[in-house]
C-alpha cells in the first residue's frame, strides 16, 4: 500500500508527526487493519506516551494476538508504567511466540521477581542461561534474586568468567562483567567463602567506579547539603508556619540504601488506608531550580507534588508513602511544604549500612557508594544533615530503626503504624511479607520474606577488611558505635 510506505518513510527520516498523520489516515479507513495502529503506538512510545501506547497496544493484540512484536512493546510500557502484573502476561505471550527472544524472556523475569514470584523468574533465567550470548547476565540475575539457587558449577564458570583474562579475550566487558562480579560475590558470601566474596565485589566496586565521576557527585552532594541547611533556618520555618498544605497524607521515607525503608514501606503500605507509591523522584526534580521564597510559591510547590503523585497512582484519598530516599536532604522543605505529613528516617548500624551499601550495584545513581572511604565520607555527610534537621525541628522527624524491627517485630509494627503512622491497629501489617503489589528495589526479595535478622551484624565476618569504612566513618564508626 502506497500510504504505508509514505509514513514508513517519514517514520525512518524522524517526521514523526507526518508519519502519524498519514497512520492516522489509515486506521480511519481501515480500522480492521492493525498495522497502523501498530505504529501509531511505535511512535507514542518514541515520544515518550507509554499511557496512549498502552492503550493502542491492547487494542492491537485484541485484534492480532499472534504478533510478538506488539506483544513485547505491550510488556515494555507496562513495566514503564508499573504494571508489573500486565508486563508479565505480554512479555509471557511474546515470550511463547517467539521462544528464541531472549529481549522478551529478560522482560519477563523481571516482571516475575518484581511480582514476588522468584521460582518463575529464575526459571526464566535458566532458559536464558542456555544461550551462551545470555549467560553471563542471566546468571547475574539468579544470583541477585537468589544466591542459593547458584550452583557450585555455576559459581567456578562465573569466577572464571569474571577475571581478568575473560574480559580481556573479549567474552564480554564493562557493565556485564561489573555485575557478574557483584553477583558471584553474593554466591560465594552464601557459601561462606568470604575472603573471595569480598574480593569479588571488590573487583566490580573498582570497575564500577572507573566508569564514574566520583568527584563531580561528591561535590554535587557537599553543595546540595549547604544549599538546604542555608535555605531553611528558623526564621524561615517560622515565616512559613500555617502557609503549607494541611493534607496529612504524605508519608516520606527518607535515608541511605539498605537500611529497611523497603520493609517499612512495605509494612506500611499493607495497611488497608496506605498506599505505597515506591521511589518517585518527584520533590527533587521539582526542587532542581531552589526552593520558593514566597507562601505563593510553597503552595505552589505543594500543589505540583500533590498533583505529581496522582499521576504516580495515589487516588486521592488515602495517605501515601513516597520512599525516595534523596529527600532525607529535603527534610526541611517537607516541614514547611507539608506541616502535617510524616517524616520517617530508615536508620541502621553504619557498618552494616555501609557493607550493604558497598555489596549493591545499583541500577543508577549513587555514585559515591562504590569505595569503602567514599561510602563513608557519604554517611558522616547524612549524619550531619539529619543532626542539622534534629536541631531545627526537634522531633519531627521520626526515626525507624532496623536492628529494632529485627530483633521485636511485631511490637515494633504496632508501634510504627499506631504510635508514629496514627493508623488503626489492622493484623494484615504483620503479613507485609504476602502483600502483592510488585517491589521494585534491590531489597524486593528479602521483603517477600518474615522479618528475620540474618543481615544483623553481617559486616563482623569482614571486619579487617572493612577498615577503610570503619576509619572514614569517623565518630560513628564501631570503636564509639559499637
Amino acid at each position: 500500500m502506497r500510504a504505508l510506505d509514505e509514513a514508513a518513510a517519514h517514520f525512518r527520516a524522524g517526521r514523526l508527526e507526518a508519519a502519524a498523520q498519514v497512520y492516522r489516515r489509515l486506521e480511519r479507513q481501515a480500522p480492521g487493519d492493525v498495522r497502523a495502529a501498530y505504529s501509531l503506538s511505535v511512535i507514542d512510545i518514541r515520544q515518550g506516551r507509554p499511557a496512549r501506547a498502552r492503550e493502542r497496544l491492547e487494542a492491537v493484540v485484541a485484534l492480532a494476538p499472534d504478533l510478538a512484536e506488539a506483544q513485547h512493546n505491550l510488556g515494555a510500557v507496562c513495566q514503564a508504567l508499573g504494571d508489573w502484573a500486565g508486563a508479565a502476561e505480554a512479555y509471557g505471550q511474546a515470550a511463547d511466540l517467539r521462544p528464541q527472544a531472549g529481549e522478551s524472556r529478560v522482560g519477563l523475569a523481571m516482571a516475575l521477581a518484581a511480582l514476588g514470584r522468584p521460582g518463575e523468574a529464575i526459571g526464566q533465567n535458566r532458559i536464558l542461561a542456555q544461550d551462551p550470548a545470555q549467560r553471563w547476565p542471566a546468571l547475574t540475575r539468579i544470583a541477585l534474586i537468589d544466591a542459593g539457587a547458584i550452583t557450585d558449577e555455576d559459581v567456578a564458570a562465573m569466577g572464571s568468567a569474571a577475571e581478568e583474562g575473560g574480559a580481556a579475550s573479549g567474552e564480554f566487558r564493562g557493565e556485564a562483567r561489573i555485575g557478574l562480579c557483584f553477583a558471584l560475590g553474593e554466591a560465594l558470601d552464601h557459601r561462606g567463602r568470604d575472603a573471595e566474596a569480598f574480593a569479588a565485589w571488590d573487583v566490580g566496586n573498582r570497575l564500577k567506579r572507573a566508569s564514574l565521576d566520583v568527584a563531580a557527585a561528591a561535590a554535587a552532594n557537599a553543595a546540595a547539603a549547604r544549599y538546604v541547611t542555608a535555605a531553611v533556618t528558623p526564621q524561615v520555618l517560622a515565616a512559613r508556619a500555617g502557609q503549607g498544605d494541611k493534607t496529612a497524607a504524605p508519608i516520606f521515607v527518607i535515608g541511605l540504601p539498605r537500611t529497611g525503608s523497603t520493609l517499612i514501606e512495605q509494612i506500611l503500605a499493607s495497611h488497608p488506608q496506605v498506599q505505597g507509591l515506591g521511589e518517585t523522584g518527584v520533590l527533587p526534580r521539582l526542587a532542581e531550580r531552589g526552593y520558593p521564597d514566597t507562601a505563593a510559591g510553597f503552595r505552589t510547590l505543594a500543589k505540583a507534588y500533590l498533583d505529581a503523585m496522582r499521576q504516580h497512582g495515589w487516588d486521592g484519598r488515602s495517605r501515601f508513602v513516597d520512599k525516595t530516599l534523596e529527600n532525607y536532604l529535603h527534610a526541611g522543605l517537607i516541614a514547611a511544604l507539608f506541616p502535617n505529613a510524616l517524616i520517617l528516617n530508615a536508620v541502621r548500624d553504619p557498618m552494616d549500612t555501609g557493607f550493604a551499601c558497598w555489596r549493591q550495584l545499583f541500577a543508577s545513581g549513587n555514585e559515591t557508594l562504590y569505595d569503602l572511604a567514599d561510602i563513608g565520607a557519604e554517611y558522616v555527610r547524612y549524619r550531619g544533615l539529619m543532626d542539622h534537621w534534629r536541631a531545627l525541628m526537634g522531633g519531627r522527624v521520626a526515626e525507624v530503626s532496623y536492628e529494632a524491627l529485627v530483633a521485636e517485630p511485631e511490637p515494633q509494627i504496632r508501634r510504627l503504624v499506631t504510635e508514629v503512622a496514627g493508623l488503626s491497629w489492622d493484623p494484615a501489617v504483620l503479613r507485609f511479607h504476602e502483600r502483592g503489589a510488585a517491589v521494585q528495589t534491590a531489597s524486593a526479595s528479602q521483603v517477600r520474606r518474615p522479618i528475620h535478622g540474618g543481615s544483623v551484624g553481617h559486616w563482623r565476618r569482614h571486619a579487617e577488611r572493612l577498615r577503610p569504612l570503619a576509619d572514614a566513618l569517623g565518630p560513628y564508626g564501631p570503636a564509639v558505635g559499637g
